[in-house]
Formats: structure tokens, sequence, C-alpha cells
């Protein structure tokens, strides 16, 4: 502490150059977080979206048939393409699965791998999120990688 007290108390200019690298070392931690949690705040919004697309797949791709023998199946191959109108219809994503904020690039999907069963009827997705930062110091893509899956096996006695 006595060093600080030295360095404010100096009258050579060394407290205002001090107080510059605070105030950087501040402003650069501050961008680190927001850029942090910007980030996070999207990755969370997406796989909320992607939830909800697996799941509705997934019941888009029940078979009725079975259903009222009390047995749960899925036509795999409708879930598949399900999704997939899922992404174009209600994400906006464009044929290379990218997503656009009026004409700035916010996002890209990448999907490795789309695997389906009938019985039980389960669709998981798993892949990446690619993204940028906002701040042109940060160069590079960003890849947030997830794994989403839907189990639909609940199935009333009787079938009602």
């Amino acid at each position: 502490m006595g060093k600080l007290k030295h360095i404010l108390n100096n009258r050579k200019g060394d407290a205002f150059i001090f107080i510059l690298i605070l105030v950087f070392f501040i402003l650069t931690l501050s961008a680190i977080l927001i850029e942090y949690f910007r980030m996070e705040s999207l990755y969370q919004q997406v796989e909320y979206v992607l939830q909800r697309g697996v799941n509705s797949s997934v019941e888009n791709a029940m078979l009725d048939e079975y259903r009222r023998d009390g047995n749960a199946r899925m036509d795999s191959a409708l879930a598949k393409d399900t999704i997939y109108t899922y992404f174009h219809e209600n994400m906006e994503l464009d044929t290379a699965l990218n997503k656009y904020a009026g004409e700035q690039w916010v996002y890209q999907l990448e999907i490795k791998g789309i695997d389906a069963t009938d019985d039980p009827p389960r669709l998981t997705l798993d892949g990446a999120l690619k993204t940028r930062s906002i701040f042109s110091f940060l160069t590079g893509d960003v890849r947030l990688p997830f794994s989403i899956s839907s189990v639909n096996n609940r199935i009333e006695e009787g079938g009602s």
C-alpha cells in the first residue's frame, strides 16, 4: 500500500500513467465479460429453439397407429425431414444453415450428425454453433458444441 500511495503522490506524472493502465485494464476486462455473456445468451437461445425443434420433429413423426396399441414408434426419415424444415421455416436459416439479422451474419449451425431411432422414438442432434465476436480485435470463429436429444416414450394404457 505504501508504494501505491507513493505513486499517487509522485509529481513526475507516474500517477497519470498508472491510472491510464488501470482504466485500460478495467475496460478490457469489461469488454471480455460483455462478450462472454453475449455468446452465452446466444448459445442458450439457440439451444432452446433447437430443443423445441427436436421435440416437435419427434412428435410430428410419431406413428399414431401404434399409439392405439400402447406402443411408441416413429418414422425416422420423417423426423429428419421435419427438423430441416424447422431450421428453414421457424429458425429462418438459409440452405447453409446460416442465420442473418437483416444483412448481418449472426451464426451458423454445423450439424455433425442426426441420429433417429424408431423404437424407442428418439432423435439426437449433434453439432456446433459457429459465431464471431462483435469486437474487431477478437478475430476468428468461436464454436460452441451442442448435443440435443428428444425421447418420446410416454404411452397411456389403452391408447386414449
